[in-house]
């Protein structure tokens, strides 16, 4: 079987990103996964030997050594981020990688750099044009889409709307069935508020917001399971009895999966007319040049990659 084409970039270069891409690319197993295509700079890669060197091909393009130093964000560590991922995407346009998986970038370095996106999943729709797209987050068999994503939490009960669960839960569903064969996906629905807002004494969003969208998707042929409050959905899909869980909010996600699987969590853009996947942590500037940083994310989103790859249909567009 022809193993794809994956384009792999450092993310940003003050961060753990060329570290995790290096210490991923001494695993003999990523190429039988895939073959790696590496954008960012090259002497970044220091650390390989030749014979590892010698197993996947560069696209370089430099960065000035002197204003990028390991756990200093800056303007030109964003910029480089940005250009590297730019690169992926026009090779992924052409056809010429098969799938994209990023490094960690500093959504701070982005700004810095003047890049108007909050981070991946946003620039990523933006360059490739798509208007309905997701970010689900994954360990393995425990997967959450995300209704909305980095936004204050104060904010988010006033931005959701019964149309935007909708919009996510089908895309969810056809993700799931589509790309991961899952004939009848099961797919858990999570409250806002404690308790499922205990009738309204804890909130009005489950009422008037959340359960209108479950009833919506159910008539759309969705397999919605739910409202649940979210400590019990994650309970049910720590068990298998569910596939996926619509989430409201970006933490009601990531803080289970950091607790049961931290080293398995994948990044996964739902809806681009490509495969993209990233580790499911940040640049982690605290220990960048330190050689402290886990690879076992990285590697787990090129498996994934490569996997998707493998089953990739067109993204859903209705």
């Amino acid at each position: 079987m022809t193993v794809p084409r994956l384009a792999i970039t450092m993310g940003d270069p003050s961060g753990v990103g060329p570290e995790i891409v290096a210490k991923a690319l001494s695993r003999s197993a990523i190429y039988r996964w895939c073959r790696p295509v590496v954008i960012g700079d090259r002497r970044l890669l220091s650390i390989l030997p030749l014979t590892i060197k010698s197993r996947f091909d560069v696209i370089d393009m430099p960065v000035p050594g002197r204003e990028i130093l390991p756990g200093k964000i800056s303007r030109a560590s964003g910029k480089a981020a940005y250009l590297w991922l730019m690169k992926a995407v026009e090779l992924a346009r052409l056809g010429r990688v098969q799938g994209i998986v990023t490094a960690p970038i500093s959504k701070e370095a982005f700004a810095l750099a003047g890049i108007r996106f909050p981070g991946h999943t946003e620039l990523l729709a933006g360059a490739t044009g798509t208007k309905n797209f997701a970010m689900m987050m994954a360990a393995g068999r425990l997967r959450a889409v995300m209704v909305t994503r980095h936004q204050p939490l104060m904010s988010v009960g006033a931005t959701l709307s019964v149309e935007e669960i909708v919009r996510v839960g089908r895309l969810c569903s056809y993700f799931l069935g589509d790309s991961l064969c899952i004939k009848i996906p099961r797919i858990g629905i999570c409250a806002l508020n404690p308790h499922a807002g205990e009738g309204g004494m804890f909130g009005k969003e489950e009422s008037s917001i959340i359960i209108p969208a479950a009833r919506a998707l159910k008539r759309k042929g969705v397999g919605i399971t739910g409202l649940f409050p979210a400590d019990s959905a994650w309970r049910k899909m720590s068990e298998g009895r569910l596939d996926a869980l619509i989430t409201m909010y970006h933490d009601q996600a990531m803080i289970p999966l950091k607790c049961l699987a931290p080293d398995k969590i994948v990044n996964i853009t739902v809806g681009l007319p490509f495969v993209r996947t990233s580790p499911g942590h940040g640049t982690a500037p605290d220990i960048a040049g330190k050689n402290l940083a886990d690879p076992l994310p990285m590697i787990e989103a090129i498996k994934t990659a490569a996997d998707l790859c493998a089953v990739k249909k067109p993204a859903l567009n209705k």
